[in-house]
């Protein structure tokens, strides 16, 4: 697996807050325990690109400050090519606050920071040097950063997996200049207009996304698997069963095991169940960044999975 991969992102440090109940407005209520971690869409998707078997080019930008270096050391450490990574003097490094519930499940509450500050030729420089096949995208970091981005992928004759979040960074015309479009349930519905609440809605929700330019649409249903959308045909693939430790990032590993199997091969439906079970992998454990598996583990564990 040592065709290149290019993608582009925020970075940003994760402060994790593990509580049994959210506060009510003007409620003081103590936590479990706060940690911080290196976080970021963008980050946790090269990271995964790279741990699953990827040759990893990342954009991206951070403050000029010690979250912002310790980011990029992190990121060094998985053998990601960071020399298109930004450092911007007057704003700082992106920076959320995780809210874990006993369940595992996340709320946040962030600043993009210097996520939002890309530039055209922070991005144009990236792409003159790259020979990639795939370009992951997700929607962490400024408009006309993506949209740009977008446009020089397309001339490039790149194909782009677009993950449509978080969803208020959606833009309709972003559809049309992608290969694949991953969105959950709930950015199912805020591109389709559907309710998004089991196979039916999933691939009725599909078929609209489909025809707004896209080649391939999944749908992910969380616990209940994917629905993959694609020449005219539904295909689910089902979940990997499994008790959720910590669900951030599961949807930028989805994204980035399928991205490295479909580096290699066009089964589509194979690189959705090797993603399904990359994720669920994932979310069995605590970590963000070090919980992402590596190729063989995922294998590993579809063998012992079957499903």
């Amino acid at each position: 697996m040592s065709k290149e991969i290019i993608t582009m992102g925020s970075i940003n440090q994760d402060v994790f807050v593990n509580a049994d109940s959210y506060p009510k407005h003007g409620e003081t209520v103590w936590v479990q325990s706060v940690n911080n971690q290196p976080g970021g869409k963008g980050a946790n998707q090269a990271i995964a690109l790279s741990k699953i078997g990827g040759k990893v080019t990342f954009i991206g930008a951070v403050g000029k400050d010690s979250q912002g270096k310790n980011m990029i050391e992190n990121l060094k450490k998985y053998d990601i090519n960071t020399d298109f990574i930004s450092v911007k003097d007057d704003v700082n490094t992106g920076t959320f606050i995780v809210i874990l519930d006993e369940n595992g499940e996340n709320t946040m509450l962030g600043t993009l920071g210097a996520n939002n500050h890309l530039t055209e030729n922070d991005i144009q420089s990236a792409f003159d040097n790259t020979n990639a096949e795939y370009f992951l995208l997700q929607l962490e970091t400024n408009r006309g950063a993506i949209h740009r981005s977008l446009e020089i992928a397309k001339q490039k004759n790149i194909k782009i997996v677009l993950d449509p979040a978080p969803a208020d960074g959606y833009q309709e015309e972003f559809l049309k200049y992608a290969h694949i479009v991953t969105p959950n349930q709930q950015e199912a519905e805020l591109i389709s207009g559907v309710k998004v609440i089991d196979k039916e809605s999933a691939e009725k929700a599909a078929k609209i996304i489909k025809s707004k330019g896209v080649d391939n649409v999944i749908v992910k249903l969380g616990d209940k698997g994917s629905l993959i959308h694609t020449n005219n045909e539904s295909i689910f693939v089902s979940s990997y069963k499994v008790s959720a430790v910590n669900t951030v990032g599961a949807g930028d590993v989805f994204a980035a095991a399928m991205t490295v199997f479909l580096n290699d091969s066009d089964d589509i439906y194979s690189a959705v169940k090797f993603a399904s079970a990359a994720s669920a992998i994932k979310v069995s454990k605590a970590e963000t960044q070090e919980a992402i598996p590596t190729y063989s583990e995922i294998i590993d564990y579809m063998e012992k999975n079957e499903h």
